[in-house]
């Protein structure tokens, strides 16, 4: 499965919660080379852009994506979150809008040749793009139909089998405009509605909806300085507030941006219209110039969410990121306020000010062949990522919290690398793990892609660290998949696996094994179709239940 299954468990049944307006349009970046790897945007949720490749693909937090049509780039994206092999995106350049097809190029690892470097250290502006009727002034959208079947089977010795399944039709429509009758006026609108068919026990149950993603207007004209939102969007600069039906204000130039925010936060149950919370706040962001070698940028905001005149959370953020040739870097920090009501009483917080969410990713690469990084991530939660059901997806989520680093050795068509991780929160507790991983590139005339994933890991069952002397849990999981795209508008993957964990504390080991199919066609430039398979099952204990899944997708964009 891929990330458009993402919209299994992530857009459809949880709902992700990304709207809005695009960031402020910039010019578009220098054209990557062929030494890039390229990736297909599978899935677009507002301003989150889902791309077909992940850390173990070579992606860190910051790295930019550029999305490339007719030999020019037309946007650029930068990775927010990242698990092995998906990756959520943001845009921060492109005038645009990015769907599911586009092709995206990224450098996932040193480049592979010198005069690689030579064309990046001096950037070559991109070729005009050609008009097209899918953007520009007027109306612009995307028709999309989707099918989601999820079904378990259990099967234990001397009992009946029982089974329980879902099936979900899906319709989105999603909408942009701009210039709307030749006035500064635009449009961005995001429906949703699918239909779940439930059964289990013999009894079915059918639930249906149509939800709001985004439902806003905008005032601006390309290039202009000052743009406004009204109506129900996603604050892309403050993502840690999510969804808001209100108003903003933006100003920005080729070095500077800010911005203010005033309204409410729907119920995320529902997707409904509630004034119970209400949020203000404001940010400012320093950048460089599109082009430059160098890309960087620093923001400072500061948010405010009250319920009945009183503080909810008040808090401050700090971003930042540098990316070049050389060097990637993203930080992340979030600066909790306490008003002296909540220091009182015997629960009260200890102080006014506390570092409640942090993060910090970086990557050095002093020569062509090799790659150093690093990561510390104590995230209060990392959305969106949840939408992808393989034991290897779940294994990087419980993971996640906590430090770790690595390297890569990178050929012309070889890599290879290791990886430390200690894990320090979340529901893996205190853990250690090491991951070695081995690939290869664009084999043959057909296009070839292979990658491997061997990762052992061992926990302490008493997540407290009291008591030392606590038996521990061992684990390992194997991963791999293989890659064809021998034709351009096609790409054929095949992915599986196997996760074993022994827990002294269990009767039996837990073991799953897995095997997935992915297809992506691009027909002509406005269809776009997507299918995935996966079957997972646990052999070491044959009570327990089979998953099958699958998910088909079709879109149509004008």
């Amino acid at each position: 499965m891929s990330a458009r299954s993402g919209t299994l468990l992530g857009a459809l049944l949880l709902a992700p919660l990304a709207a809005g307006a695009q960031e402020p349009a910039r010019a578009p970046a220098a054209a990557p080379d062929t030494a890039y790897a390229t990736a297909t945007v599978t899935f677009v949720s507002g301003t989150e852009i889902y791309v077909g490749a992940g850390r173990l693909d070579g992606l860190v937090e910051g790295t930019e994506l550029h999305v490339v049509r007719g030999g020019a780039v037309v946007a650029t994206l930068r990775a927010r979150f990242l698990a092995s092999h998906r990756a959520a995106c943001e845009l921060v350049q492109g005038t645009v809008e990015v769907v599911a097809g586009d092709v995206v190029q990224f450098r996932p690892r040193p480049a592979d040749s010198a005069a690689a470097d030579a064309a990046l250290a001096v950037p070559v502006a991109a070729a005009p793009p050609r008009a097209r009727r899918m953007s520009g002034p007027g109306l612009h959208g995307r028709v999309g139909t989707r099918y989601l079947h999820a079904g378990t089977r259990t099967e234990s010795e001397g009992q009946e089998a029982g089974s329980t399944s879902f099936t979900q039709p899906s319709l989105d429509v999603r909408l942009r405009g701009q210039d709307l009758g030749g006035t500064r006026l635009g449009l961005v609108l995001d429906l949703r509605a699918r239909r779940t068919n439930s059964t289990a026990a013999g009894r079915t149950t059918a639930d249906g909806h149509t939800r709001a993603y985004q439902a806003a207007l905008l005032w601006n004209a390309p290039g202009a300085p000052f743009r406004a939102v009204a109506g129900r969007q996603y604050l892309a600069a403050i993502a840690s507030v999510g969804l808001l039906d209100g108003l903003l204000a933006e100003m920005h130039s080729d070095r500077f941006a800010a911005g203010a925010f005033a309204g409410f936060e729907p119920d995320l149950a529902t997707l409904a219209f509630s004034g119970d919370v209400r949020d203000v706040g404001a940010y400012a962001q320093l950048h460089s110039r599109p082009g430059t070698a160098t890309a960087a940028s620093i923001t400072l905001g500061a948010v405010g969410s009250y319920v009945g005149g009183e503080a909810r959370r008040e808090w401050g953020i700090l971003q930042g990121s540098v990316t070049n040739r050389h060097l990637s870097l993203f930080l992340l920090q979030e600066l909790d306020y306490y008003r002296p009501w909540k220091r009182e009483g015997p629960n009260a917080e200890a102080s006014a000010f506390s570092a409640t969410s942090r993060f910090a990713s970086l990557s050095v690469r002093p020569s062509r062949w090799l790659a150093l990084r690093g990561v510390y991530d104590r995230r209060r939660s990392v959305p969106l990522l949840r939408d992808f059901t393989d034991p290897e997806t779940a294994f990087d989520d419980r993971f996640r919290e906590g430090f770790g680093a690595g390297f890569q050795l990178s050929g012309r068509r070889m890599y290879g690398g290791t990886d430390w991780r200690q894990s320090t929160g979340g529901s893996a507790g205190r853990a250690n793990s090491w991951t070695a991983t081995f690939g290869m590139t664009r084999v043959t005339r057909l296009n070839l892609g292979l990658s491997v994933r061997a990762t052992w890991y061992a926990s302490d069952n008493d997540s407290t660290g009291t008591n030392p002397g606590a038996l521990r849990t061992t684990g390992r999981l194997y991963a791999g998949r293989v890659s064809l795209d021998a034709a351009a508008p096609l790409h054929l993957e095949l992915n599986a696996g196997v996760r074993r964990e022994d827990n002294p504390n269990a009767l039996v080991p837990q073991e799953s094994d897995w095997v997935g199919l992915d297809a992506d066609l691009s027909l002509g430039r406005a269809w776009f179709l997507s299918l995935s398979a996966l079957r997972q099952r646990d052999p070491a204990n044959p009570g327990t239940s089979r998953l099958t899944q699958f998910y088909g997708g079709v879109s149509w964009r004008f």
